[in-house]
């Protein structure tokens, strides 16, 4: 219990010395290696992010299939510098798609990358919640960028 009270009071105190810069504002910016962008459009929205150590990008196009209802695909695209990295993530990606029976999640590898495509269900509102998932995550990429915690594994 300490240690969530005292996780709490440290994030809190990291929030009140923020210097209030967002991602957005930051949009490309590089800090210490990491640069982050959400961009959006009517019928789709993704997150370019780069490291150091690769770059990772997500993007949700929402399309409608012929009885008028809307499904997303979520394409993703992840490239490692490291070949050893890279084959592990693509190992990871294959044991998650084996446990997609209906074929609604495909992984692709070449020698330093890894393209996920998924289908769902969510829809054009969903969009909105997406984007925002995105821009919390470059705020957190920068922020964590900012006090060189960003490459730190819990």
């Amino acid at each position: 219990m300490k240690k969530i009270i005292l996780a709490s009071v440290i994030m809190l105190a990291m929030t009140a010395c923020d210097t209030g810069t967002s991602a957005n504002a930051d949009s490309g910016k590089v800090v210490n290696g990491f640069s982050c962008k959400v961009t959006r459009t009517a019928n789709s929205v993704t997150l370019s992010e780069t490291y150091v150590l690769g770059t990772y990008k997500q993007t949700q196009t929402v399309y409608q299939d012929q009885y008028g209802f809307d499904y997303s695909i979520w394409a993703t695209d992840i490239v490692f510098t490291d070949l050893e990295e890279a084959a592990e993530e693509c190992a990871d990606e294959r044991d998650e798609a084996r446990s997609w029976r209906d074929g609604s999640y495909q992984v692709e590898c070449s020698s330093n990358s890894v393209h996920v495509k998924q289908r769902d269900d969510s829809t054009r509102e969903d969009l909105e919640e997406t984007a925002a998932e995105y821009q919390a995550q470059c705020d957190d990429g920068y922020r964590r960028a900012q006090n060189g915690t960003l490459y730190e594994y819990d």
